[in-house]
């Protein structure tokens, strides 16, 4: 399969070289797949000099935040995962989530690197099998 690439000084995201770029006037880069049952958004942060969190607080704050957002008790999501991996640089955290009625498993992904957050979130938005939709997107 081939790859498309957005890189920065620090990261490199590759996504299939089919998908469609669906991107939103505020700067938030959308990619969709061919048949729309796929996507994934991303964004860069610059904190401003003011910003006094360490890349740990930064990614807890998106994470939190992210979550509070897009899992909602009410409508049967499940969060699956939540975690923080800040034992090197840049800090990255990861957390999942799942609708069973819905069929629609959604996962973020942050990293942080002294005054730069980059966050991507990733739609399944039909997905039958949460295992390869994991393999497909993202951990």
């Amino acid at each position: 399969m081939d790859f498309d690439r957005i890189t920065t000084e620090n990261w490199t995201v590759a996504f299939p070289c089919d998908w469609i770029d669906k991107s939103e006037e505020d700067g938030t880069l959308y990619f969709s797949s061919p048949d729309g049952e796929k996507g994934f958004y991303l964004s860069l942060w610059l904190m401003s000099d003011e910003e006094l969190r360490t890349p740990e607080e930064l990614v807890s704050s998106f994470q939190k935040t992210e979550i509070e957002s897009f899992i909602s008790s009410n409508e049967g999501w499940k969060l699956l995962k939540s975690e923080i991996n800040s034992s090197e640089l840049p800090v990255v955290g990861y957390w999942g989530g799942f609708s069973e009625s819905s069929m629609y498993r959604i996962s973020g992904k942050q990293l942080a690197y002294g005054k730069l957050v980059l966050r991507a979130t990733f739609h399944d938005y039909y997905c039958e099998n949460q295992e390869l939709s994991k393999e497909y997107l993202l951990q």
